[in-house]
């Protein structure tokens, strides 16, 4: 019988997920010894990922599989998804051998959780971070609404690096079957959490499916999101999606939910990261929660960068118009975040009173903790402020890099004066876990520097204000002449391009930009 047609293209996709699994499982196995091994581990994945992603989707994960599969859409086909993760766990199995001939078995590395983990932790700590790596793949590299970005393998990779340290100590960091299942070659004692490492990644990875679907049902195309302006929409009205996108009620409660998910995944990494890379982690999941979800809600996770957004609008610019209801909403939604990753954190080290949270040095007089959260927040939204909503950077792919970094930046300069919370929700956690009366310097500090952040983008970029643009003669569109839509991040539009069959979750082709303002 002559071969089935697609044959060849089915090989080659097997042959992808083969090589970056393998790569992948390599790298963890040979640096297991390296106090930096989870930036190798993170970018290892980030490069395979963007060499892979346009053959196979770049997987390399069983809980990925399966979070594209529960994403529905028939991206990929059940079938194939099945030989992908047979190839995924083969890939693995053979890459830890391989490791042995390079170095002594004994020296090498795998996923295995510390004696002192309870199960709940452990299967807390994977389910956790599993999820949040599947949420990003589904949302960044998927998604109609981001077709066309470069950031998605960057955002993939950052996941892994900022759980890697994060939990990494206390359940072994696998956040992957296949990774968990090399374990089994070390001994009983390690192949004893094999269970735990495809339970709750792939527990992590359904639910990463069902949340795609209730914050990106049928995503429409960036122009027809809550993401960016519809230049055709001669309504003058605020968020009005059509019928075919729910109501208003179903797409301020996807707005919310994606706020409450991305403050609770920040302030799970603040309460469990530890050691010199910490604030590389929380910044990196801070970045690559901002690439998940700026699109929808537009990615906020910070009350006092809600304030900044809101007064940017108060101010009139010309975009992106920020309803003060939606702002108060945002606010409730990032304060029960700060509690949920609070809590979490809690159970994933089995005592609230080993939670790592924002508090001011004791030698630190309370108006130079005032003054350092001050400065932070403010640097912090006027990035924001910058890179997502002005004009001249519209269509760029680096704010979210930009922003994160911010707070990595901030938290190893101000962080050992004041805590480094520059996020009001962040400085709740405190009182949470311990009962902490100090957070009023987080919630005055912090949208202080806000309010100035937004009067600095005032000032510096008139041309997004009705007064610029009118001095230049340009003829202001209908939609921005009165009110626009109500959206936090004034994202460029993009065009939808072709759709790209079972190639999940590497990139869509290249969308048509237009050229910046």
């Amino acid at each position: 019988m002559a071969p089935s047609s697609d044959v060849p293209a089915r090989s080659v996709k097997v042959l992808t997920e083969f090589l970056g699994t393998f790569f992948l499982c390599l790298t963890v196995a040979l640096s297991s010894k390296s106090s930096i091994a989870p930036i190798g581990i993170g970018c290892v994945l980030m490069v395979c990922v963007y060499a892979g992603g346009h053959i196979s989707g770049a997987h390399y994960n069983p809980a990925v599989t399966l979070a594209v599969l529960a994403r529905g859409g028939g991206l990929i086909s059940l079938a194939d998804g099945a030989l992908y993760v047979v190839t995924q766990v083969v890939a693995a199995l053979l890459a830890a051998p391989c490791c042995w001939r390079m170095i002594r078995k004994e020296a090498a590395g795998y996923a295995m959780a510390h004696p002192n983990t309870r199960d709940k932790s452990l299967y807390l700590c994977e389910f956790l971070i599993t999820f949040a790596l599947c949420s990003v793949v589904l949302l960044t590299a998927t998604a109609k609404g981001q077709a066309g970005n470069s950031f998605f393998g960057l955002a993939i990779g950052f996941t892994v690096l900022s759980g890697a340290v994060s939990v990494g100590a206390i359940s072994g960091g696998a956040f992957n079957p296949a990774v968990g299942t090399m374990s089994l070659l070390y001994g009983a004692k390690p192949a004893w959490n094999v269970l735990a490492y495809w339970v709750a990644p792939l527990c992590g990875g359904a639910v990463a499916g069902g949340f795609f679907r209730v914050v990106a049902p049928e995503a429409p195309p960036l122009e027809e999101s809550t993401a960016s302006p519809k230049e055709n929409d001669e309504s003058g009205t605020a968020d009005a999606p059509s019928s075919e996108n729910g109501t208003d009620l179903t797409t301020m409660l996807a707005k919310c939910l994606v706020e409450l998910v991305g403050t609770t995944l920040l302030c799970f990494t603040v309460g469990t990261a530890r050691g010199g890379l910490a604030p590389l982690a929380i910044g990196a999941m801070l970045m690559v929660m901002v690439y998940m979800g700026g699109w929808i809600s537009g990615g906020h996770f910070n009350p006092a960068v809600t304030l900044a957004v809101w007064a940017r609008s108060l101010f009139g610019a010309t975009h992106g118009v920020f309803p003060l209801a939606q702002a108060a909403l945002y606010i409730v939604a990032q304060t029960g975040g700060a509690s949920l990753g609070a809590l979490a954190a809690a159970g994933a080290l089995a005592k609230k009173n080993a939670v790592l949270f924002p508090a001011p040095s004791e030698k630190t007089p309370v108006g130079l903790a005032l003054l350092g959260e001050f400065l932070g927040t403010f640097l912090l939204a006027y990035v924001v402020l910058h890179t997502a909503t002005a004009k001249r950077t519209s269509g760029n792919s680096y704010f979210g890099l930009a922003i994160g970094m911010t707070v990595t930046a901030m938290a190893c300069c101000i962080g050992p004066v004041t805590g480094g919370a520059f996020n009001p929700a962040v400085g709740t956690m405190g009182f949470i876990v311990r009962g902490r009366t100090d957070l009023w310097i987080y919630w005055l500090a912090c949208p202080l520097g806000g309010l100035l952040a937004a009067v600095c983008f005032r000032i510096k970029s008139a041309e997004d204000f009705p007064e610029a643009v009118e001095a230049s003669g340009e003829k202001l569109p209908l939609l921005q002449r009165g009110k626009s839509k109500s959206l936090p991040y004034a994202l460029s539009p993009r065009k939808e391009g072709p759709d790209v069959p079972e190639s999940v979750p590497g990139p869509r082709p290249a969308a048509a930009r237009p050229a910046a303002a």
